[in-house]
């Protein structure tokens, strides 16, 4: 068996790198650590970008493509964990700034709180809060 330690960055992909750079900055508050080229394939745009410890990075698809996360991929998803304030922030706001809500918008679990909604890109995103007064995790 091979036991993996952790994760080394999520990969998203994208049709237009300008616009999902601009969403996951201004929105989502993330840094840009590198913008550059893919070194795989069609030598396409990529964008590093930093998430608390952790790295996001968009891919540029090959051809863009028109798609719902929900109706072609199921629930698959990038959760971003956040403090209870940015979560609340979040449900008031995400309308305000023209953000595409899931139809479900949040959840309430004992393990915490969700807020789905989509990137500009039609990926499906979370934003994770643990219980109040709970300290963020630091696995899911």
């Amino acid at each position: 068996m091979i036991t993996t330690k952790g994760i080394y960055h999520i990969g998203i992909p994208v049709n237009d790198m300008e616009r999902a750079v601009k969403f996951y900055t201004e929105v989502l508050g993330m840094k840009i650590a590198k913008l550059n080229r893919d070194d795989m394939g069609d030598n396409l745009n990529r964008a590093d970008l930093r998430s608390g410890d952790g790295m996001v990075v968009l891919f540029q698809r090959p051809k863009p493509i028109e798609k719902d996360a929900l109706i072609e991929d199921g629930a698959t998803h990038q959760a971003f964990i956040v403090d209870n304030d940015d979560f609340e922030l979040a449900v008031k706001k995400m309308k305000d700034w023209g953000v595409k809500i899931h139809t479900t918008p949040s959840v309430d679990r004992s393990s915490g709180r969700g807020f789905y909604f989509f990137d500009t890109e039609g990926n499906l995103l979370q934003l994770y809060a643990p219980p109040k007064g709970s300290p963020i995790p630091v696995k899911p």
